[in-house]
């Protein structure tokens, strides 16, 4: 339709996400578009559409906005447009400039927990809060991405598929035992990342994901 695909700008457990053009307004996009087992459950289908409706109403500089969301015709994979973010993730600004000094570490936290509190209020969850899900944007402006995708889904509907819904390393203890969740799970993982920021590795460490778990 409105949106040319340009390239393919990275892929993890949820989905891949491509770089676009929207043709009508004349922007650059993302989209990501959730693996195609979602849509085979009609449960995860709703679920999905009636969190990315609260997503898409959601608003603030360190949000990613969510433009508009959907189903694909071809296959009904279900996708989400978001705005285009230059810059680079927690990851890779600790991979070339190394541990960042605990002022700066505390400057970035506490966007992203004005983020979290914005969404927290609308009763959503991210669930994945973690380095990768981070960007420094332009003017040292940190943006968290993928809020509520993780809650968007059915998690009964996607461990089935060999997925864990969410990052071992960064995962509170509720959550790997698939227990209720809520913003304390959330508070947890921004521990994890914090942690990260001012020493350099993650708090728990393992040689696979399941010791990490463990």
């Amino acid at each position: 339709g409105q949106f040319r695909i340009e390239e393919a700008i990275g892929s993890g457990g949820m989905g891949t996400v491509y770089r676009a053009h929207q043709t009508s307004l004349g922007r650059d996009v993302a989209i990501k578009i959730l693996h195609p087992e979602l849509a085979k459950n009609p449960d995860a289908v709703r679920r999905f559409h009636r969190e990315a409706r609260v997503a898409t109403s959601l608003e603030h500089p360190n949000l990613v906005r969510v433009f508009l969301f959907g189903e694909l015709p071809e296959d009904g994979s279900l996708y989400l447009v978001m705005e285009h973010l230059a810059g680079r993730s927690l990851v890779e600004v600790l991979d070339q400039d190394g541990v960042m000094p605990v002022p700066r570490a505390m400057h970035v936290l506490l966007q992203i927990c004005d983020a979290i509190g914005v969404a927290h209020a609308q009763g959503i969850v991210h669930r994945d809060v973690k380095p990768e899900n981070v960007m420094l944007h332009e003017r040292r402006l940190v943006k968290l991405t993928d809020f509520g995708i993780a809650q968007m889904v059915d998690s009964q509907s996607f461990t089935a598929t060999g997925q864990i819904l969410g990052s071992p390393g960064h995962m509170a203890p509720e959550q790997i035992e698939g227990g209720d969740v809520d913003a304390r799970t959330d508070l947890f993982s921004l521990g994890t990342v914090l942690y990260f920021l001012a020493v350099g590795r993650l708090p728990f460490t393992g040689r696979n994901p399941h010791q990490v778990l463990k």
